[in-house]
């Protein structure tokens, strides 16, 4: 998250100085020269790949748009300075190839705990025999066969057989991401809930959410009404009063911030008013709706909840609703704690925009904007 937080900032700065075009070509090696040791990489032009597809993700793209692998940063940056919008049937997570390749592609593994027992369980038990046995007697799984189902793990009495975790899919609570036959994960839209656990879990900086953080920057510059939707919670995140926090977000070029405190009075206005007629109606009880994790989860994975998710909008809803009352020509960006908000914000109308605290800090790093010194 830092690697990312460093890279949006520096991308911001170059759009800052109207220096972007210039200069995008030669940030991955300027972040990654020949002597430095990499990271965990295995060499320094792996770093840099894995850091232009990053830089693409910052610039609100994703692997579907590659299709010419030697097109520089620079064109992408000006197809972002082109766009309208950015379609809106994007995932809203998406992972970048070249850096999902260092997790393991099969989940077992023989451990030196193998005592080469005459039952052989793990053999007798594979649906696939995957397993054989070595000189030694030991058992040797063949990860051409292996379909990882487990039950060799489970079926060794000496706990020989070591379950290795692919973090992102460990996260996963709905399963929703896997590995395709090169062994790269991929994240299905159709089961995915936002919930952003597998973008946290991802050790290598693979999963990342939408961005729009240039597409807002780009109707600054235009001259545009741009207004800021604060969640309460930014308060937090910068450990500052109010008043320096939203000068400072007004210091990024926003013309109007307004909090999202607004909206929830009014959804706790409505919901409770809809559960007490729910319950005469003779409901059991009745859910939020404010979550979009939730309400995703319901929707696709336990649908017998969804009667009883409350049909009130979340704050994000009504705050947006007052602020296109407020400013009709206006751009609204509701910047939130969490990445599901970008998949609410697309099906809400009055919501043109979302960004995450993450990206605020990020811009607010790019523009040298000291929160300190703002009122």
């Amino acid at each position: 998250m830092f690697v990312r937080y460093r890279l949006l900032a520096q991308l911001v700065k170059m759009w800052s100085e109207d220096t972007m075009l210039e200069k995008i070509d030669s940030l991955p090696i300027e972040l990654h020269p020949r002597k430095q040791k990499p990271a965990g990489r295995c060499c320094v032009h792996k770093e840099r790949a894995v850091t232009k597809y990053k830089t693409m993700a910052m610039l609100g793209f994703d692997m579907t748009d590659e299709v010419d692998e030697t097109a520089s940063l620079s064109s992408y940056a000006k197809r972002m300075m082109e766009r309208e919008n950015i379609d809106p049937e994007k995932s809203i997570l998406s992972v970048m190839d070249e850096a999902c390749s260092s997790c393991v592609k099969i989940n077992y593994e023989v451990s030196n705990l193998c005592r080469g027992c005459a039952a052989r369980p793990c053999y007798n038990n594979c649906p696939k025999d995957a397993i054989s046995y070595d000189k030694d007697g030991k058992a040797v799984i063949d990860h051409d066969k292996c379909i990882s189902c487990g039950k060799c793990h489970q079926a060794c009495p000496y706990h020989a057989i070591v379950y290795m975790p692919v973090p992102c899919e460990e996260a996963c609570p709905v399963k929703a991401i896997s590995k395709d036959e090169y062994g790269v994960e991929h994240i299905d839209p159709d089961k995915c809930i936002y919930c952003g656990k597998c973008l946290n879990a991802c050790p290598f900086g693979a999963i990342f959410d939408n961005c729009a953080v240039f597409d807002v920057l780009k109707r600054m510059r235009a001259g545009k009404k741009v207004i800021a939707m604060v969640a309460p919670a930014v308060l937090a995140q910068f450990g500052k009063p109010i008043e320096q926090v939203f000068g400072a977000i007004k210091a990024v070029g926003f013309d109007d911030v307004i909090e999202v405190a607004y909206g929830a009075e009014e959804t706790t206005r409505r919901e409770s008013a809809e559960l007490v007629e729910k319950i005469e109606e003779g409901a059991p009880f009745m859910t939020t709706s404010c979550c979009p994790a939730y309400v995703n989860l319901a929707r696709k994975h336990i649908p017998d909840l969804m009667k009883y998710v409350s049909s009130t909008g979340s704050p994000m809803h009504y705050t947006a609703e007052y602020a296109k009352e407020k400013h009709p020509e206006g751009v609204t960006v509701f910047i939130a704690p969490c990445a599901s908000k970008k998949a609410e914000g697309r099906e809400d109308a009055n919501v043109d925009f979302v960004w995450t605290f993450r990206e605020l800090d990020a811009v607010m790093k790019g523009m040298e904007i000291e929160i300190d010194a703002c009122e």
